[in-house]
């Protein structure tokens, strides 16, 4: 019998760097946030696309801290 369970570790390098990539997301979006003059029509989009890069990278540190707990302690 094969073990169906996916292998975690395959898709790691491409977590990383969506993780990395919405980190810079987040840092632009920022910077036009706070440097550049905005209409208020365009608040609301420059939120929700903070908040959605700030998830990811959540996640991608969630997912980190969770999987070292997890490692058996040498």
């Amino acid at each position: 019998m094969s073990d169906s369970h996916p292998d975690p570790e395959r898709y790691w390098k491409h977590r990383r760097r969506l993780a990395y990539t919405a980190m810079g997301a987040l840092l632009v979006t920022l910077a036009a946030g706070l440097f550049f003059e905005l209409r208020a029509s365009n608040l609301p989009l420059i939120e929700s696309l903070g908040w959605a890069f700030a998830v990811i990278v959540i996640g991608y540190y969630g997912n980190n801290a969770i999987e070292a707990f997890s490692r058996p302690k040498k």
